[in-house]
């Protein structure tokens, strides 16, 4: 399965010692290779100055249980066969808040 820009998704835990995470994807289908894989913004429960609060209005669909907050400096290639789920989808305007985020903490912008 494809994911789409926007979905909030569980999959593997890269920077920590849990079985999963959720993760913001950023990318679409202009990304090399987006049939098998596309780049996500890890969401965290632990708040940070620089990260992204989502809050409820941020969801255009679904949720997550508990208050999270997307790190934009965190950013991973992963693939789709190693999501485990969808949580929800973010609208337009919370999704290019954490990607200018993202790009800014790349020097871009």
């Amino acid at each position: 399965m494809q994911y789409e820009r926007g979905a909030v998704v569980k999959g593997p835990d890269l920077f920590a010692d849990h079985d999963f995470r959720p993760y913001v994807c950023l990318s679409d289908e202009t990304h090399p290779f987006s049939d098998e894989e596309a780049l996500y913004a890890a969401a965290t429960t632990t708040e940070r100055p620089a990260a992204v609060a989502l809050e409820p209005s941020d969801f255009a669909s679904g949720g997550l249980p508990r208050k999270t907050y997307v790190n934009p400096w965190t950013v991973a290639s992963v693939r789709h066969a190693d999501v485990s789920g969808i949580e929800g989808r973010l609208d337009e305007d919370a999704v290019q808040t954490i990607a200018r985020a993202a790009a800014s903490d790349l020097g871009i912008g």
